[in-house]
């Protein structure tokens, strides 16, 4: 069996990879392409690509968010064949070695073009707090707009070698390392963190995966008792642990649908009935949703995993998985979570609160600091997996494929009162609790699907339709998980509408700051009278998703389509997908695509934590993409 079946595969990508290169085979109708250029035993490849989004929510809305333009340059050199490097040295150890280079260079003008209108989130709410790229009330800085437009990154960059007298094979660098059998929703494909300020999830995922530096051994076992192509992988990361999402918040569009839950100069009511406003600051010790409270370093930052795999006299191929390293989510878990250690107003003797902002007001009235010491926990976690796939071929003709994945130690917030802190004064008066605590419970995740390709001769009657499902599950362990909870929209409680005769009741509770640091912001008030604050977005116990997706191709391969569905049924909502491409020759190829999203008409925000249609149910959006390869 190959490597690429070792390592195995978990986009739905993978289906138009399958087509093209069927597309490929079969070349009808279509020019010649461009042959790789190669120089001796090296080979040059890459591509072109620019592409351009909407966003149009409505029939009569349509806003521009993505002129990107991407340049790859992709190097395979086989420096070493047959013993000899560079056909002048021999390497007594090596029967071969192969060096693999990856480069990517982006410019997306749309943060040259810097649109002055809101960008769109999960709520109206979250549109105006999140606010405009550029102009008035804009969180970003032309600093800001400069970092997100510029990538220029060697990507990947490792080199494969293959020992002379083992039958071993070594894989070193910045790479990626993909287990498990699930397309676009991952389980045990979690050795690479995903860049979704990329484009959500919505991208290939060998585009929005983020390449870090690993070695890798595989150890070709062979056949073992009745079990053939058995192998053992372990992969090692000594320094380069990284979270398991990047994420970014509004107004960048391609964040998380909802400003930052960290940013500064958020306001909290203390009480229901007295308009006290309290503002925090956090401190979050060095810490990020990027960064942990360590060194990266071996002993502060490694990680290592193993996996075993082995095929069965029947045909079933399958996976024993374990990995033991920091921040992962795994199934519909976040992969990290924030732990608050004080919270405490500037008041002295008596007073709960202190002295207010100076020269700052919200909604008319003065706002009072509090300083919150918290970090973003990373935590180690164990996690063990089962992957496999089965082809049955005497009734269904269909790859049956299964996944499941158990984690110890996921990281969350919650609102149980015993792990909440209490916000105090500098002379420990107590004036309320924090609105979130920290906790750590076990998720047990899983994933049962089918590959089968089918005639559907009304559709085509000269090729045959791949299809794919896959139904997700996710199990989260313990009592009280009512108290969990995830991420909030600005629609969400604890904000909320301020009652009749206090300031902001006409308003929905939005305030411009006047004066001061965030002169000009527009926020929400949050409710702070009760503990917990009794946030919108709470976890469920069990969680699913459902999947299916179908490929095919026209007029001889230059015509391919591809339509995909995720359905939630215990948030109800839903996206639908569908991707055209034309191959106007093999090395030119043009793209149109669209993506719906829907929560089924409901009226209050449909927090899914697969992000899939509920969190994204006014973005829909269209895309334009052309591909030159050479």
């Amino acid at each position: 069996m190959g490597e690429s079946a070792r390592c195995g595969d978990s986009r739905w990508v993978r289906l138009l990879g399958a087509v093209a290169l069927t597309v490929a085979m079969v070349g009808g109708g279509t020019r010649p392409g461009h042959a790789t250029v190669k120089y001796g035993a090296m080979q040059v490849s890459g591509s072109f690509e620019a592409q351009n989004v909407a966003r149009d929510p409505s029939p009569t809305e349509f806003h521009f968010i993505q002129q990107r333009n991407t340049f790859r340059l992709r190097i395979d050199w086989d420096w070493l064949q047959n013993g000899n490097f560079l056909d002048k040295f021999n390497v007594p150890f090596a029967e071969s070695s192969k060096l693999f280079m990856l480069y990517r260079g982006v410019y997306d003008s749309f943060y040259d073009i810097a649109p002055t209108e809101n960008q769109i989130g999960q709520t109206s709410f979250d549109d105006k707090i999140g606010g405009p790229i550029a102009g008035t009330g804009s969180r970003f800085t032309q600093q800001t707009r400069s970092a997100d437009k510029f990538e220029n990154q060697l990507r990947e960059i490792y080199i494969d070698t293959k020992l002379k007298d083992l039958p071993v094979s070594l894989r070193t660098g910045r790479q990626q390392v993909i287990w498990g059998e699930s397309d676009q929703f991952r389980l045990m494909d979690i050795w690479n963190p995903l860049d979704t300020t990329w484009h959500f999830q919505q991208d290939s995922w060998d585009n929005i995966r983020i390449a870090t530096w690993l070695a890798k051994a595989l150890w070709d076992v062979g056949d073992v008792g009745p079990f053939s192509n058995t192998f053992v992988e372990v992969v090692y990361n000594p320094f380069d642990f990284q979270p398991g999402a990047k994420v970014d918040f509004l107004p960048r569009p391609w964040a998380l649908p909802f400003p930052d839950p960290l940013r500064g100069g958020q306001v909290q009511q203390l009480t229901p009935d007295i308009a006290t406003y309290l503002s925090p600051t956090f401190n979050l010790q060095g810490t990020s949703l990027r960064k942990g409270a360590f060194q990266r370093n071996p002993a502060d930052a490694s990680e290592v995993g193993t996996r075993v795999h082995a095929v069965t006299p029947q045909g079933l191929e399958f996976s024993l998985n374990y990995l033991y390293g920091r921040g992962r989510g795994v199934g519909a878990a976040s992969p990290f979570a924030v732990k608050i250690h004080s919270i405490t107003t500037n008041g002295h003797g008596p007073s709960p609160i202190g002295a207010p902002i100076d020269g700052a007001t919200f909604l008319g009235k003065r706002v009072f600091p509090v300083a919150v010491d918290a970090e973003v926990v990373h935590p180690y976690m164990h996690i063990f997996g089962l992957t496999g796939n089965y082809f049955e071929g005497d009734f269904t003709q269909a790859v049956f494929r299964f996944e499941s994945a158990y984690v110890m130690g996921e990281p969350f917030q919650t609102t149980n009162e015993s792990k909440l802190v209490d916000i105090k004064n500098e002379s420990g008066t107590v004036s309320g609790k924090a609105p979130i605590g920290f906790e750590q419970r076990d998720v047990w995740a899983g994933m049962l699907g089918f590959d089968r390709p089918t005639w559907i001769r009304w559709l085509n009657s000269k090729a045959t339709w791949f299809l794919t499902g896959q139904a997700f599950w996710n199990y989260t362990t313990g009592a009280h998980v009512d108290q969990l909870v995830g991420n909030n929209s600005a629609g969400d409680s604890p904000y909320f509408t301020p009652h009749a005769g206090l300031p902001g009741s006409n308003t929905g509770g939005l305030g411009v700051w006047q004066g001061g640091q965030y002169n000009g912001f527009t926020e929400r008030l949050q409710d702070s009278s009760r503990p917990g604050n009794i946030p919108g977005d709470n976890i469920r116990r069990w969680e699913s998703l459902i999947t299916i997706a179908g490929t095919s191709f026209y007029r001889g391969g230059t015509i391919v389509p591809f339509i995909a569905d995720a359905f939630d049924p215990v948030n109800m909502n839903d996206e639908i997908l569908y991707n055209l491409d034309w191959f106007a020759t093999n090395d030119l190829i043009f793209s149109l695509q669209q993506k719906f999203f829907t929560a089924f008409g409901r009226s209050v925000p449909s927090n899914d934590p697969w992000f899939a249609g509920g969190r994204f149910t006014r973005r829909d959006e269209t895309g334009v993409k052309i591909t030159y390869q050479f």
